[in-house]
């Protein structure tokens, strides 16, 4: 029997006495993220009091709260208790109600020549492709923001299309530099700082990812689409020095 998978009720787990998940499973599914997507949204709209964040994932929603509050403001109720009744509302309401969940386009420009695309030649010749076709291919696949994790405002995008999936580097790399686009297997992303790493290195964006001085302080969000259009090496050291 084929599941539904817009239809499944997330499994409801406790996290530690001060939070619980929301797990949908499906890994690395569009369907199943676009109900955590809606979940979240409509969750964060409630602004539930003593809940201290809302963290979205491929398939799963951890909600954290303040036990010190939730126990002094509502002492017949464990925080867990209290919790969960809040939100199987918007669960029934995720399952009966088609909702739009809200992105952005970002369109993101990479450099894909060397000295930025380290692993750019080595995996179209695997692929039995040119880097070129390599590249128009990558460039024609929307990706969306499943998640940020890693390092701060490092966004894991999919989907990679299956010939171009690729599995992360057998030996990580010491030092991969802020910008750096990359593919491990069949998730983009894009390194925020420069930072050690083993993801397959194919361009370079001369945005800054991760902006402390500003709110949000990241460029990328749970929810973006995101397409990457190539630019040259004179056009990526232009737009680097106005970041």
């Amino acid at each position: 029997m084929q599941v539904n998978r817009s239809e499944m009720q997330p499994k409801i787990s406790p996290l530690g006495d001060q939070g619980l998940l929301l797990d949908w499973g499906g890994g690395l599914d569009p369907v199943v993220h676009h109900q955590v997507q809606g979940c979240w949204q409509r969750l964060v709209a409630l602004h539930l009091p003593g809940v201290l964040d809302l963290i979205p994932a491929y398939s799963s929603l951890a909600i954290l709260w303040d036990s010190v509050f939730l126990m002094k403001n509502y002492p017949q109720q464990l925080p867990f208790e209290l919790v969960k009744a809040w939100i199987l509302p918007v669960l029934v309401e995720e399952r009966t109600h088609t909702k739009e969940v809200s992105t952005r386009m970002v369109e993101v420009p990479v450099c894909f020549e060397s000295p930025y695309a380290l692993d750019l030649e080595e995996l179209a010749e695997q692929k039995q492709l040119t880097p070129a076709v390599f590249i128009k291919r990558f460039c024609a696949q929307v990706y969306q923001v499943y998640l940020l994790g890693f390092l701060p405002g490092f966004a894991y995008m999919g989907t990679v299309e299956a010939e171009l999936a690729s599995p992360r580097r057998a030996a990580p790399r010491a030092l991969i530099p802020a910008g750096s686009v990359g593919i491990a297997g069949a998730q983009t992303g894009i390194y925020p700082l420069d930072s050690p790493g083993g993801w397959q290195v194919i361009g370079r964006t001369p945005w800054r990812m991760f902006l402390p001085e500003e709110e949000p302080p990241v460029r990328l969000r749970v929810g973006d689409e995101v397409r990457f259009y190539a630019i040259g090496g004179e056009e990526f050291s232009r737009l680097l020095d106005q970041e």
